[in-house]
């Protein structure tokens, strides 16, 4: 199934997605302004493409807080063009890394301005901080060729070995590039797509979203809204008593204390504390919202705010040894060496 989005449904889709994206995936500070340039954009079922159609994967790289300080500057589209000119084939579909407010709103823009359907999906059903840490990786899909651009067309084409190293190249480069970049990789079949994407996560983006809005307009309890329209469940609630954070190779890394839980991040919320014991981990979502109902990513958090850390089940797919295997090294990091414990 096909359906076009207009300006109220990618509205809704930002806050949606911002508050799904679990702290990371791009400000809605950054996702609204696009909303405001598209004037339409094709929407697609993956189970609608044909097996034997391109796709590419689309996402912006960088750190958060540098993207809302420069805001979007259409640097996917470049990107896009330099990655068809590279594998020597036109892209039929384009679909989202994450789900995430500013990584959905970016591909839905290039898919507006080169009149391209955006798959109704991606490859992590939440934001994630890596590029190996996604379904479509998972699945075995070549992360090579990659080509990342800055606004000004400046681009490069990687040939990584796989998602780690090009996590580590492209971080490279973006740094060149000021600290954020488009960046279209991994070609596929619409029938590797149909293989490995997460489902309607951008139906679901905008489901919440919806919900949040009308709560607002019903004078209704917009975290209660979002609670029945996600199935999560509330760690805490109050206001925000310290938050730590500093960047290092182009990701943004901090803490935030709310209540009796600690929440440890890399630009996406990672796991939870309470009592010095984890409760919540990825790849299970730990999503914020302000107590009067507005999505929030950790580039937006600050002291003495009041929020709400809601906790949400990640897709099935992801509830396997190997796809906690692909955090473990974050945790570790952080300095949580045990297993996978399920929300």
């Amino acid at each position: 199934m096909k359906r076009k989005l207009h300006k109220q449904e990618m509205i809704d889709i930002v806050k949606g997605a911002t508050f799904l994206g679990a702290g990371g995936g791009g400000s809605q500070k950054v996702a609204l302004p696009i909303a405001e340039q598209i004037r339409e954009v094709t929407l697609i079922k993956p189970e609608d493409i044909s097996d034997s159609s391109n796709v590419a994967v689309m996402l912006a790289m960088g750190s958060p807080v540098v993207s809302i300080r420069m805001g979007y500057r259409g640097e996917l589209i470049p990107a896009l063009e330099r990655f068809e000119k590279t594998v020597g084939k036109r892209i039929d579909y384009i679909v989202p890394l994450e789900t995430g407010s500013a990584n959905i709103l970016k591909p839905l823009h290039a898919g507006a301005v080169k009149g391209l359907p955006v798959v109704d999906g991606d490859g992590a059903g939440r934001a994630v901080p890596e590029l190996q840490e996604t379904m479509f990786c998972l699945h075995g899909i070549p992360i090579a060729p990659l080509s990342a651009a800055d606004s000004e067309g400046n681009s490069a084409v990687l040939y990584p070995v796989d998602a780690y190293m090009a996590e580590r190249l492209g971080r490279a480069v973006i740094t060149v590039f000021g600290g954020i970049a488009g960046v279209v990789c991994q070609l596929m079949t619409g029938k590797q797509l149909k293989e490995a994407v997460i489902p309607d996560t951008l139906s679901i983006a905008e489901r919440v979203g919806k919900a949040i809005r009308e709560a607002k307009e019903c004078m209704r309890d917009p975290v209660e809204a979002v609670i029945e329209a996600t199935g999560g469940t509330i760690l805490a609630k109050g206001k925000v008593a310290k938050k730590t954070e500093e960047v290092k190779a182009g990701f943004d890394y901090g803490r935030v204390f709310l209540e009796d839980i600690i929440v440890d991040y890399k630009n996406e919320n990672m796991i939870a504390w309470r009592g010095g014991k984890p409760i919540v981990m990825v790849p299970d979502l730990i999503c914020w919202l302000t107590t009067d109902g507005e999505p929030l990513t950790n580039a937006d958090i600050k002291e003495g705010l009041e929020v709400v850390a809601i906790a949400k089940r990640a897709h099935e797919k992801w509830k396997t040894p190997q796809g906690f295997k692909l955090f473990a090294h974050i945790l570790e990091s952080i300095g949580y060496k045990g297993e996978y414990i399920s929300f």
